[in-house]
Formats: C-alpha cells, sequence, structure tokens
C-alpha cells in the first residue's frame, strides 16, 4: 500500500506555519510512527478524509444558484466563476446567515460594489492615512487596506480582525496582513464582507426586519446613506428573487 509523505503528513496540523523547529518536531514525530499507520488506506486517514468530504459538500452547497446571483446582481450567470460561488457559500455558512440576512447583505453589497464589478476600491485609499479609528497607524496603511470585498471593508483594523478569525478557525493566511486589499479582494471578496457583516451583529439585526435604508445606514455611516436609492434597488431585487416580502425603505 501507498504510504503518506512527509510533506503529506505536515499537512494535517492547523496552525503549521513551516517554522523551522516545527518542521523538525515533524520529521521526527514521523519517525516513531508505525508504518502501518501509514498506509495511505489506515483507519485513521479514512476516517480524516470522511470529514474533510463532509465539511467539503456543505461548503460546496450554493445558498443561491449562479442565475439567483446574476438577476440579483445585473450580469450574466456566466461571468460569476465558480470561486466566487465558492467564496460565497463558505460567506453564508461560516457565518450562519439565513435567508433574510443574505437578502440585505447582497442588497449592500450590490451598491458598494456596483454589482460585483469592483472588489476592491476605486479610490486609492490616501485619504485613509492616519486614521487612527480604521487602525491606520503605520505609513501606507490607507492604500494597502482601503475598501476590499463586495461590501467595502476598510482598514488595518478590519483586515486583523479578519485574519485573527481565520486563524482561530484553522486557516493561516500571512498575506492578509503583509499584501491587504489587493489579496482580501481577489481570494476572499465575500467572505471578508461577511466576516464584517457579522462582527457588527448585522444577522441579529436583520431578524426584526428593519427597513432598508437602516441597513444602510449600519454600512455606510450616516443616514440616509449614501447612494440610498441604489441601495433599495438591490435590496428590492435581491428580496424579489429570494422570494421574500421587501421590508419597505
Amino acid at each position: 500500500m501507498a504510504q503518506i509523505s512527509v510533506e503529506g503528513f505536515k499537512n494535517f496540523f492547523k496552525y503549521y506555519v513551516e517554522e523551522s523547529h516545527q518542521q523538525l518536531g515533524i520529521e521526527k514525530l514521523y519517525q516513531l510512527i508505525p508504518l502501518d499507520a501509514l498506509d495511505d488506506n489506515s483507519e485513521w486517514m479514512l476516517q480524516y478524509r470522511n470529514q474533510l468530504k463532509d465539511q467539503t459538500n456543505k461548503i460546496t452547497q450554493q445558498p443561491i444558484t449562479k442565475v439567483q446571483m446574476g438577476l440579483i446582481m445585473n450580469c450574466s450567470p456566466e461571468s460569476l466563476p465558480d470561486s466566487l460561488m465558492a467564496d460565497f457559500a463558505r460567506c453564508v455558512d461560516l457565518y450562519q446567515m439565513d435567508r433574510i440576512s443574505i437578502a440585505y447583505f447582497l442588497g449592500q453589497c450590490g451598491h458598494e460594489s456596483a454589482g460585483l464589478r469592483y472588489p476592491v476600491e476605486i479610490a486609492s485609499g490616501i485619504n485613509y492615512e492616519n486614521r487612527g479609528d480604521l487602525g491606520n497607524i503605520y505609513p501606507g496603511d490607507g492604500v494597502k487596506f482601503a475598501g476590499t470585498g463586495w461590501i467595502q471593508v476598510t482598514g488595518r483594523y478590519w483586515h486583523q480582525q479578519y485574519s485573527d478569525y481565520l486563524q482561530k478557525n484553522g486557516t493561516f493566511d500571512e498575506k492578509i496582513m503583509e499584501v491587504g486589499k489587493t489579496h482580501t479582494s481577489e481570494k476572499y471578496p465575500w467572505s471578508i464582507s461577511g466576516y464584517w457583516w457579522y462582527a457588527n451583529n448585522m444577522n441579529d439585526f436583520c431578524k426584526i426586519k428593519p427597513p432598508v435604508d437602516q441597513v444602510g445606514q449600519r454600512v455606510n455611516g450616516k443616514y440616509l446613506p449614501n447612494g440610498y436609492e441604489d441601495r433599495r434597488l438591490y435590496s428590492k431585487k435581491a428580496f424579489e428573487v429570494l422570494g421574500l416580502p421587501y421590508p419597505g425603505n
């Protein structure tokens, strides 16, 4: 039977970040494991793979279809890659969004991203330099951590919070803080947006079915929010496509 390699064995460790002492420790552990436990079809590996398969199947079950997303965002289903829909599915699953919350969320994301056209803020972000309220305390933070994702998450603070949240849940991605918006906008456009939604208790707020303008106020920071008419249009479409009654403005 084929045996898993040392490199393959390392991948089973959640917080493995390739530091030299970790590599040495894992290699020593590998040498101590009985050969039959390293068989590719050993009981513990089959159990692990079954759990991983269940998790993957759960994630890939789409909350909405590409056609529905295209109708809401006024774009063609063909323009929506599988990776984007998979990130949306992870977002909904990870942050436990119900259908009502999804409708509100998509309405706000539709406006902020101009229908999924801009995963990163158009402006450079230079105006965010030295914004302590956004956690931008180092030179270049304003540009590096300008609006990212479909809801335009802004600032070092939110990037760090998202990075920490992922790490607590078993995913370490140093590029979130090293690269900033150009990485998160490409890899996590839904998930980082959903984290902001989750961290600001938007799921609970949506349960009371507030007017769309009040949801926009929380996202934008003022009432009436910037682009409130556009937010209403995207929200109406989201509620309509999802078969939900529109809560009003």
